[in-house]
């Protein structure tokens, strides 16, 4: 399965290890690490997780983590949306659409690329499942609702 990994799953790896729901979110991302599931997050994922741990890291830290990333969690890719030598090109009129759907900006920007890459994608997982929930042309889980769904599809 080719999901798409929303930056609240890698924040809670890194910073909250005592959120009630770790055990879910290490299994997870255990499963991507073992090429289980195919796990993709594009550069604005990893550039808003790169500003909240801008806070608490040294710059070396900060830049380890991110030349790194791909590497940690085995991601078969960081997407961009459209691109220029890998640099962002932002559609404005793709990302207006999604704010129209009632988006943050940020959640504007990842959906935006989402869509770009929907023929890589098969499905969304965020445990702020409600901010993308009909608002993508996927399905969308939390890492709970997808480990069930994957037990399910066992038996």
């Amino acid at each position: 399965m080719k999901l798409f990994i929303d930056t609240d799953i890698f924040v809670r790896d890194l910073i909250y290890r005592d959120d009630k729901n770790i055990k879910e979110n290490d299994l997870f991302l255990n499963s991507v690490k073992a090429k289980k599931i195919i796990g993709f997050t594009s550069i604005y994922n990893l550039l808003e997780l790169c500003g909240i741990l801008s806070f608490n890291l040294n710059s070396e830290s900060l830049l380890h983590l991110y030349w790194g990333f791909k590497k940690r969690y085995r991601l078969k890719q960081i997407l961009f949306g459209k691109s220029s030598d890998e640099n962002p090109i932002i559609d404005i009129n793709i990302v207006f659409g999604q704010l129209l759907k009632k988006m943050s900006f940020g959640d504007a920007l990842i959906a935006a690329c989402v869509q770009y890459h929907s023929d890589l994608i098969e499905g969304f997982v965020s445990w702020n499942m409600k901010h993308f929930e009909n608002k993508l042309n996927m399905d969308v889980y939390t890492p709970l609702t997808l480990l069930r769904k994957l037990d399910a599809d066992l038996f």
